[in-house]
């Protein structure tokens, strides 16, 4: 009896220190995460809220992608830490990523703030070695470091650094323009700027300005953060390498029309309030996957742009292009799916929104085109004409011999036409339309044969075009409310006569889907850029690319709540095992290093 207790007993401390050890685990994962995720929102929270851009990049997830032995060993990782080893303190090497005394494992930030005197561009970087940070500055460089209150500080007419033991901040300024041109004689006339020049005063203000904004930043000064904004929060993702965020996107436009305006002396007729009103804030994330790279955005809009959209983009692409497309010949195909009537409808106030703020002068006069062209036109009319959606295939290019007229001069010095050929690369594609006016449209090719504009060839058209113009014939025809153009004789026969053998793949779920896609095989299109064109060099990277790259695609997806989104996706081999290392090592070959 006492040694079953014994047992018992045994068994039970057993399980009790299992259960202990996990929970310890357990325990200390929630501790590191939570650490982590405090130094994080640490430097987020110095963003003030009225910050205008975010960016940010994820150090802890680049680093479960390309460990640092791996990056150290890159031969333009060796060339960069060479760079900064010969500007830095002769005492101190540079061999790895460690040594620039960042926490690679954090995040970093940009940001930029705009006010009515100065945009502040910013850099917010978590530290990890004071001392090896400092190292990387020159002897002459580090002379110049004050401090203040236990913050380091470098400072010049356009740039202010601080930082401590935990954090870096560089802030740099952009001066505005206007406010000072209007402010300029008020600056002059104060007695401490008195016998200076405009120039040395707004210098001296833009310094000042810019070490009151950093150390406020830096102090966490400011009365709110971003962290307090729905949308920047919103539109974090921990899986992205890197995300940039935009408070309003028609504002931030604005703004770089007024510089541009500027540039190109527009002031009166180019508003510095707004551009392309309608549009608010935006989020882009850039991820790095085993096998893909992808960029999405999301960008809401106002009320107004929602229902335009929604009026726009309520179609799906017709079916009927899906019986006229084989994935097997397409190297590349673009689609659009749109209502032309709704289009048409909505005209005038897309202008509005969309570029009465870029051109307020003109404002009344936008308008009045907009509604005066809408008199014009039968949208419900052209709209069955021209329904909307579009489809266009590359299926093929090459070497062709091409005729074309030049001119010589005969020994009296007169001009004379001459043919010549010559070799081009040509396309070979077909473009498809769709309409609801198939009738409409052979009697307009009908009409065209009778006035040798085109030549009936069995139930599709040849048209007149010079060679000159168009260095390939081009055929047309209609067929199931869809117009067909194309350079293939043989596609358009196939079409005309129920012998087009389609394929639509795996590509139904992305054209039925979306509003629009731009699709690249990339398989396919290095394949057919001849060698003999290529250099040696070019020749390695069209190799690497060729192994590497398998094929791409742009596409923007209907309105989703008031948020229009697009995805860019680039597929590869998984040859390197994630796509960053295949980013990097293509980054090795054009240094002269193969992986």
């Amino acid at each position: 009896m006492p040694k079953i207790l014994y047992k018992i007993k045994r068994q039970l401390r057993t399980k009790y220190n299992y259960r202990s050890n996990i929970m310890k685990r357990i325990l200390l994962f929630v501790a590191v995460f939570a650490s982590y995720a405090g130094i994080a929102q640490d430097l987020e929270s110095k963003i003030p809220n009225s910050a205008e851009v975010v960016v940010s990049i994820n150090g802890n997830r680049l680093m479960e992608l390309v460990s640092i032995s791996e990056f150290d060993n890159y031969n333009f990782a060796k060339k960069i830490f060479g760079k900064l080893s010969k500007k830095a303190d002769s005492t101190f090497t540079i061999s790895s990523i460690e040594d620039l005394g960042f926490d690679i494992n954090s995040k970093a930030f940009y940001f930029y703030k705009k006010t009515d005197s100065i945009n502040y561009h910013n850099f917010l970087i978590k530290l990890s070695d004071k001392n090896k940070f400092e190292s990387l500055m020159s002897p002459r460089k580090k002379e110049s470091i004050v401090s203040e209150g236990g913050i380091q500080m470098i400072s010049d007419n356009y740039t202010t650094a601080l930082w401590d033991n935990n954090l870096l901040l560089f802030s740099t300024n952009q001066t505005e323009y206007e406010f000072f041109k209007k402010h300029q004689e008020r600056f002059e006339s104060k007695a401490e700027y008195e016998g200076m020049s405009y120039y040395k005063v707004k210098k001296l203000l833009a310094s000042h300005w810019t070490k009151n904004f950093a150390f406020k930043t830096f102090k966490g000064q400011e009365k709110t953060s971003v962290l307090n904004n729905p949308s920047y929060k919103a539109s974090q993702d921990k899986n992205a390498i890197a995300s940039v965020w935009v408070r309003n996107y028609s504002q931030l436009l604005g703004t770089y029309m007024q510089q541009m305006s500027r540039l190109i002396n527009l002031e009166e007729s180019l508003s510095p309030e707004s551009s392309l009103n309608g549009f608010e804030s935006g989020v882009a994330n850039l991820y790095f996957d085993q096998e893909s790279i992808r960029l999405t955005t999301k960008m809401e809009v106002n009320s107004n742009l929602k229902t335009v959209f929604r009026k726009l983009y309520k179609s799906k692409l017709d079916k009927n292009f899906y019986n006229y497309f084989n994935q097997n010949d397409a190297l590349a195909y673009m689609s659009v799916s749109m209502d032309t009537k709704a289009l048409l409808e909505e005209y005038p106030t897309l202008i509005s929104s969309m570029y009465g703020g870029m051109m307020p002068g003109y404002a009344e006069e936008m308008d009045l085109m907009g509604e005066l062209l809408s008199l014009a036109l039968d949208e419900e009319a052209i709209g069955e004409f021209i329904t909307g959606d579009m489809l266009l295939v590359l299926n093929d290019f090459g070497e062709k011999e091409v005729t074309y007229t030049t001119y010589k001069y005969d020994e009296d010095f007169e001009k004379k036409e001459v043919t010549k050929t010559k070799k081009e690369m040509v396309p070979d594609f077909m473009l498809m339309i769709g309409s609801k006016k198939e009738k409409l449209l052979n009697k307009l090719a009908r009409l065209g044969t009778k006035h040798k504009v085109f030549e009936n060839t069995s139930g599709y058209y040849k048209l007149d075009i010079s060679k000159k113009d168009f260095p390939v014939d081009l055929y047309a025809a209609v067929k199931n409310n869809i117009l067909f153009l194309t350079t293939s004789k043989e596609n358009l026969s196939n079409v005309v006569n129920n012998r087009f053998v389609n394929n639509i793949g795996k590509h139904k779920k992305l054209l039925h889907g979306s509003n629009s896609v731009l699709y690249l095989n990339g398989e396919k299109l290095i394949s057919k850029v001849p060698a003999s064109e290529l250099s040696k060099k070019e020749g390695r990277y069209f190799d690497y690319l060729r192994e590497n790259f398998k094929d791409a695609y742009f596409k923007s997806s209907k309105i989703k709540g008031n948020k229009v989104c697009s995805e860019l996706k680039i597929n590869t081999s998984n040859a390197h095992g994630n796509t960053l290392k295949m980013l990097f090592n293509f980054i090795e070959l054009m240094n002269g290093k193969r992986r």
